[in-house]
């Protein structure tokens, strides 16, 4: 199995199913997700996208695995910018004790410039807190804006 190009990781006071729920409800994502949609098909093969707040199109892909509540793979292909290549995110939710590891693991389709590599550590970090934030104490974290790529 090939090796990802970004891992993150962290733990979750919360159940797998109840990590699995907050991660594939199309109508909490906003909360964790900057005010995107995340709208996850519940099956290999269906959509997978990202949409803004406005309902502009931001990631187009598909389900590849949906192992619930333990694994998700999805392609992530960015409909905006094309000369980006098509990457893979895998979040995978394994119990340990009483909390959940969540790690996400980034597969890159090709080669991405240094400033995608870091605006990707930052986001996804970003989301593990929110998603954290949100399931341990109910309410998300304030308004943060990630920094684009420079």
């Amino acid at each position: 199995m090939r090796k990802p190009d970004a891992v993150f990781v962290t733990f979750i006071a919360a159940t797998p199913q109840a990590v699995w729920d907050l991660l594939t409800d199309k109508a909490r994502s906003p909360q964790f997700f900057f005010g995107y949609v995340m709208s996850v098909g519940g099956a290999a093969g269906e959509p997978f996208t990202v949409t803004r707040a406005d309902g502009t199109p931001d990631v187009a892909g598909k389900v590849l695995v949906h192992e619930p509540p333990h694994r998700l793979r999805v392609s992530w292909d960015m409909v905006a910018m094309p000369d980006v290549p098509t990457a893979e995110l895998e979040f995978l939710l394994e119990p340990v004790d009483d909390v959940v590891r969540l790690t996400i693991r980034q597969f890159d389709g090709g080669p991405i410039s240094d400033s995608f590599v870091e605006a990707g550590r930052e986001g996804w970090s970003l989301i593990q807190a929110s998603l954290k934030t949100l399931l341990e104490t109910g309410r998300p974290l304030p308004p943060i804006k990630p920094r684009p790529p420079q």
